[in-house]
């Protein structure tokens, strides 16, 4: 087993500055904790557990956002965001923002290993996230936004998606198109598999082109729709996969000369608080995203007291919005 005494002869410091630094305590310059980090990776050091537990718990946990902060200004994680703010006070814990890093796998063990956190949640988890696999691989306490991993927490996005197929095909719609999310996302496999399934549940399939990879923003939508409107069979009906690319959806039919919900019918993933006003109203799957919030802070709470907790896994249900963005498919002449 490595010592914390080869690690600081590695990084050619004193055992005394090696402790500091994994603790975050002292004022060491950046280019010497840089050693040190470098030491314990090089050796795979792990501090002992019973040293970590007399030092106590920090009764603060991480979130870490890899993409950009600009995530933190989505309406959409906001409000996750905010489910996990109050549940922490409520239990008496603090939340940190993990810093980003050039290798947000490596920043996240590195905040962990210095006590400043007790657990990590990992937002928008990517395909072959490296952080799940650091964070396993040094032992730290994690939950994942998400169905990825050992302990996580989601929305049904299966069961949200047949709601919406359901109700599209009530209204007699059957080239049903997806504006899916980015694809570096696990959520975008997510979104394309329950479409899938939900269109052959009605002995449906997708059409030739009807699954666009949207991105985030309204552009990304707005750009995706006009590529469904042009394609040889132009979708009745397009669900897509959050409130903020289905308003991109909209423009795009209305600058065709269409009208949503006559025309073309529109369906999102969110119910953000703009949905049920824009013109005309958006018919969209309400996403529990407060109570994931609270679900992702109850989970890892309980990994942190426990190293197996009771429960590992949540799944909560979304819930259809019917608003006038869905119509009955209409007829034109030819």
């Amino acid at each position: 087993m490595v010592t914390i005494k080869q690690v600081a002869v590695h990084a050619g410091v004193s055992t005394a500055t090696v402790s500091y630094v994994l603790n975050g305590q002292g004022s060491i310059p950046a280019e010497t904790q840089r050693r040190v980090w470098e030491s314990v990776d090089a050796l795979q050091y792990q501090p002992r557990h019973a040293a970590r537990s007399m030092r106590g718990r920090s009764h603060t946990l991480g979130v870490s956002i890899a993409r950009g902060y600009d995530r933190l200004a989505d309406p959409a994680a906001a409000e996750i965001l905010a489910g996990m703010a109050d549940a922490a006070s409520q239990r008496g814990l603090a939340l940190l923002l993990i810093p980003r890093t050039d290798n947000p796998a490596k920043g996240c063990v590195q905040v962990a290993r210095s006590g400043q956190v007790d657990g990590v949640v990992v937002f928008d988890p990517e395909h072959d996230d490296a952080r799940l696999a650091a964070l396993y691989d040094a032992g730290i306490a994690h939950v994942c936004i998400g169905q990825v991993g050992a302990v996580w927490v989601t929305h049904d996005v299966a069961q949200g998606m047949a709601q919406a197929v359901q109700h599209l095909v009530h209204y007699g719609h059957r080239l049903i198109g997806l504006i899916a999310p980015d694809p570096e996302l696990v959520s975008s496999d997510w979104y394309v598999d329950a479409y899938s399934a939900a269109l052959a549940a009605h002995g449906l399939t997708i059409p030739d082109g009807g699954v666009l990879a949207g991105g985030r923003r309204e552009a990304d939508g707005e750009a995706a729709m006009a590529e469904l409107l042009a394609s040889d069979e132009p979708m009745t009906a397009v669900i897509a996969a959050s409130d903020e690319l289905a308003y991109g959806a909209m423009r795009a039919i209305r600058d065709a000369g269409l009208v949503v919900g006559r025309d073309v019918s529109v369906i999102g993933f969110d119910d953000l608080p703009p949905a049920a006003y824009l013109q005309p109203p958006l018919t969209t799957i309400r996403q529990p995203r407060y109570d994931v919030g609270v679900a992702a802070i109850e989970l890892l709470e309980a990994v942190v007291r426990s190293a197996k907790p009771a429960q590992t896994h949540v799944v909560l249900p979304p819930k259809l919005m019917v608003r006038a963005s869905t119509g009955r498919m209409v007829m034109h002449d030819s």
